[in-house]
């Protein structure tokens, strides 16, 4: 094994894994993003109509900065069977680490590139865009990146609590100063933090190698789960969480009885699992956001919102194990008990979107019950029901 050419073999295999991924969903993911980017511009520009006079564009430009660069990774694609094999080497390690180092800054840059794209109006309208803000963004970018490769070596979960508390203020007032083009206060709060990272890094310090682990896994991870949306990416690690207060509420409502057995497991499994979990509580938020930012208009986009909730739990039929497969139960009443599950989470969803705005404004009236009460009962039973086949050969017909 060649130390000076592993990165390179690394990214190589990585991205030719990822082509076969993207070639194939490569135009959805085109019309996915014109389509996200569409909504975004138009209901950002909603937004700021809607925000009082009072807030200026630069406090909520910097959030965005800030949003978009405090789930950073820095990508080394270390595997776990490089602890016995790479940690002898380590100290041969410190050109593939600044490569990765370089790599993650300018995945960074260009995802910041995209959101300036995206906002150029209002960026154009904060600032004078030149070489100059370029290289005090470029400096940001960078300074993000070093305070994440300094988490490795945090001792406790207070330290880690604080550390990211100061990095994500530190970038917010730098981005702030930036667009109010303070250029001083911005240099003044980057050179205190870079002192504040080299008087941390002073000390020699060995690499934290599960540390590194973990935060590549978690960037694959991230990857195949957008890949996921749009086909099955087989052996898809799930996080979970026991969540024992929903557990205990899912066990008290579910009746114990045979037709309800796959209700209940899919059910429990929704409520650990975080993928399913997050990405239900997301989209419920954004909804009683945009509820309450535009009262009026804001229920047309509940339509789409039950859309994605129940189109993005289809794999869910999926998760439950062969072992789980072997209950005496015929397939057509698993198939029937997942659209039962589905009509359940959905009109939850859609209750709750509609009590917000029943709530904020009177504007909620009787027929957007019915719409969204039939609109669900439709997607589950004409939509979803054509795609739903839970796998298994323990079946009783």
């Amino acid at each position: 094994m060649d130390i000076k050419t592993l990165w390179d073999l690394r990214v190589q295999k990585f991205y030719r894994k990822m082509f076969r991924y993207y070639s194939i969903i490569g135009a959805n993911v085109v019309y996915f993003f014109l389509v996200i980017s569409s909504i975004f511009i138009y209901y950002f520009n909603l937004f700021l109509q809607w925000l009082p006079p009072q807030i200026s564009v630069e406090i909520i430009l910097s959030l965005f900065v800030t949003i978009i660069l405090i789930p950073t990774k820095v990508r080394t694609f270390i595997k776990k069977a490089d602890i016995v094999f790479l940690l002898p080497l380590e100290w041969k390690l410190e050109s593939y680490f600044i490569k990765s180092i370089v790599y993650s800054f300018i995945i960074d840059i260009i995802k910041l590139l995209s959101l300036i794209t995206v906002l150029l109006s209002l960026f154009f309208h904060t600032i004078k865009i030149d070489l100059s803000i370029f290289i005090l963004i470029a400096g940001i970018v960078f300074y993000n990146i070093f305070m994440k490769w300094t988490e490795q070596w945090l001792e406790n979960y207070v330290q880690f609590v604080l550390h990211r508390l100061y990095r994500f203020f530190s970038i917010y007032l730098m981005c702030y100063s930036l667009f109010k083009n303070d250029w001083i206060v911005v240099l003044v709060l980057m050179s205190v933090s870079f002192a504040y990272l080299i008087n941390f890094k002073r000390k020699r310090r060995n690499l934290n190698w599960q540390w590194l682990i973990a935060e590549e896994e978690s960037a694959l991870l991230r990857n195949f789960k957008f890949i996921n949306i749009f086909m099955d990416v087989p052996n898809l690690k799930r996080s979970f969480r026991n969540r024992r207060l929903l557990t205990m509420l899912v066990k008290r409502c579910i009746p114990y009885s045979q037709n309800s057995t796959f209700v209940y497991l899919y059910l429990l499994l929704f409520v650990r699992y975080n993928d399913f979990f997050y990405l239900y509580l997301r989209l419920t938020v954004i909804g009683i956001f945009v509820h309450y930012a535009m009262p009026t208009s804001g229920w047309i986009f509940t339509l789409p919102i039950l859309f994605m909730t129940g189109f993005q739990v289809i794999p869910l039929q999926h998760e439950i194990k062969e072992s789980g497969l072997l209950y005496p139960i015929s397939k057509s009443q698993m198939n029937e008990s997942f659209l039962k599950f589905v009509l359940v989470i959905l009109y939850a969803q859609f209750f709750i979107l509609y009590f917000t705005l029943f709530i904020h404004t009177s504007t909620a009236k009787i027929y957007y019950l019915v719409i969204g009460s039939l609109f669900v009962y439709l997607f589950v039973y004409f939509f979803l029901s054509k795609r739903v086949n839970i796998s298994g050969s323990a079946f009783k017909e």
